[in-house]
């Protein structure tokens, strides 16, 4: 008796794909995401892969009635660029620096909705030589990239192009010795909301994984660039973040564009984009030329087309989400 190929291959993929993801566990930055693996094979392992991802896929997508929303704070409601139907451009570089609430740190906002210091927003932050946080937590996360200078808190010391997402439940006390510039997202970044429909044993069984979103650190070193087909010639990507294991639908990377390049790709339906210029020069006839340091919200379903420009590659900081996660929440009366 012969076995067909297809079927050897199958099995072969169930005995080894737990295996595969323990050997893949020493590679992890964080002891969630170890935690969160180990669960995920031991449940492959009593299943068989095939089972379980049969069980993960009937289950409903996550959307934004999945999400947590922490409380946003009392005050008067504020809004700064906050329709999600329209495409935004902002040159930063033409704004004036603002003094946040801690002194030696200025900011420039780009997007705002909700109360002035609880509300969802995205800012250039500035921070002077030895300025430092009080410790904090983010409710509904925190993103950021080092623009330049160097950024420390308790997890270490990161220099330019450094990427750090800190989920709900993470505290720090941001200081910087030399002062630096980051370009951040606060309470952007939700956990699902729990399951309550099995309970125990079946619970953990049963889940797609574990929810909680993952402490994540990507040093310029960190990762890998890869060509995108269909973007564009030598357009290329490294991705920063992504958790679709875990049912999170947004995604941030940053992305090269070649000298005198289009690149072209589709928002999917639902969705929206945020590109912030790096380095180089971006166009398109929507928003006319963008320099380093714009800022660019292209809506949910619209086709982008960006073309470098200028004397040398362009480097952008992307992040496309379900416009459901970070739109404005009804206040609570």
């Amino acid at each position: 008796h012969t076995t067909p190929p297809g079927r050897t291959r199958r099995c072969t993929a169930r005995v080894l794909s737990p295996i595969y993801s323990l050997s893949t566990m020493a590679s992890f930055r964080t002891r969630g995401a170890f935690k969160a693996a180990r669960l995920s094979s031991l449940r492959r392992i009593l299943l068989g892969a095939s089972c379980a991802t049969i069980i993960r896929e009937v289950q409903p997508h996550a959307r934004a009635k999945s999400y947590k929303a922490a409380p946003g704070g009392k005050g008067e409601l504020l809004a700064l660029n906050s329709d999600f139907d329209k495409i935004v451009a902002v040159d930063t570089s033409k704004m004036d620096w603002v003094p946040s609430p801690m002194p030696n740190v200025e900011r420039k906002r780009v997007f705002l909705h909700g109360t002035k210091e609880a509300g969802k927003v995205t800012s250039v932050v500035r921070y002077a030589s030895g300025s430092r946080f009080h410790k904090h937590p983010h409710p509904e996360g925190e993103e950021f990239l080092v623009l330049s200078g160097v950024f420390s808190d308790h997890s270490g010391d990161y220099g330019p192009m450094t990427y750090c997402m800190n989920p709900e439940g993470f505290e720090h006390a941001p200081s910087s010795e030399p002062g630096c510039e980051i370009i951040v997202r606060l309470r952007q970044h939700p956990n699902l909301a729990e399951e309550p429909n099995t309970k125990g044993w079946l619970s953990w069984l049963f889940s797609r994984s574990q929810k909680p979103r993952t402490h994540t650190v990507i040093a310029p070193e960190d990762g890998s660039w890869v060509g995108m087909a269909g973007w564009g010639k030598g357009v290329t990507r490294k991705l920063l973040y992504e958790e679709t294991s875990k049912g999170y639908e947004d995604s941030t990377w940053l992305e090269r564009i070649p000298r005198g390049t289009t690149r072209k790709r589709v928002i999917p339906q639902g969705m929206i984009e945020e590109v912030f210029v790096v380095e180089g020069m971006v166009s398109n006839p929507s928003i006319g030329p963008q320099q380093k340091g714009a800022w660019v919200r292209h809506a949910e379903g619209e086709s982008v087309v960006l073309s470098a420009d200028g004397g040398s590659e362009a480097t952008l900081y992307v992040r496309q989400a379900p416009v459901d996660m970070i739109k404005p929440q009804p206040r609570q009366s």
